[in-house]
């Protein structure tokens, strides 16, 4: 194949579908395997307890269901991919309006649950606090990467410290914010005093 002939089919798409929307279809049709890690994860997600909680707006008086929604996700992806095997494979079902329609949905859905879900953490910035060596809002957390690894914070500098001398300065912080705040109230009692 030429690569004029490449840049062709590039553009143009498979089937029904736009290139960019067929590999996203070929990448979730992959994820949305029941052996893959993925599903398996989302498959146990809802039974382990996070920190923070999904917050949402309930716009009814009944108490609603309790089921995980990583338990609704996995169900939904797993009722697209039952759908989909009426056609032998993704192409095939990108040449069918009814399949390309099942595989633009599979994406969208792979890809919020991937989002909402990740199966592991990712680097968070610390946007309250500086580093203490180049004095710039660059400080990152680095969650563990493996079984017995330590977060850490790191700066794009270089500098690093442990996340308990991190605690330990933000500890020191919230005292010294605390005591400033203290004061300032003591100085405004003794003021009104004063005027009074």
């Amino acid at each position: 194949m030429q690569d004029t002939e490449r840049a062709h089919l590039a553009t143009e798409g498979v089937g029904y579908l736009e290139m960019r929307d067929y590999d996203k279809a070929r990448w979730a049709y992959e994820q949305s395997h029941p052996a893959s890690p993925f599903m398996q994860w989302l498959r146990t997600a809802g039974n382990v307890t996070f920190a923070v909680e999904d917050i949402r707006v309930d716009s009814g008086t009944s108490p609603g269901i309790p089921i995980p929604a990583t338990k609704l996700a996995h169900d939904e992806i797993t009722r697209i991919s039952a759908e989909l095997n009426k056609w032998p494979g993704v192409d095939e079902a990108a040449h069918d309006k009814f399949g390309a329609s099942l595989l633009l949905d599979l994406g969208r859905e792979v890809g919020t649950a991937m989002a909402r879900w990740p199966m592991e953490d990712k680097p968070r910035r610390i946007r309250e606090l500086m580093c203490g060596e180049c004095e710039q809002f660059t400080l990152t957390v680095r969650p563990p990467r493996f079984e017995g690894d330590h977060s850490i914070v790191t700066c794009t500098c270089g500098y690093r410290m442990t996340m308990e001398e991190f605690e330990q300065l933000v500890d020191m912080f919230k005292k010294e914010d605390d005591d400033r705040k203290r004061k300032t109230l003591a100085d405004a009692r003794r003021s009104r005093r004063k005027s009074a």
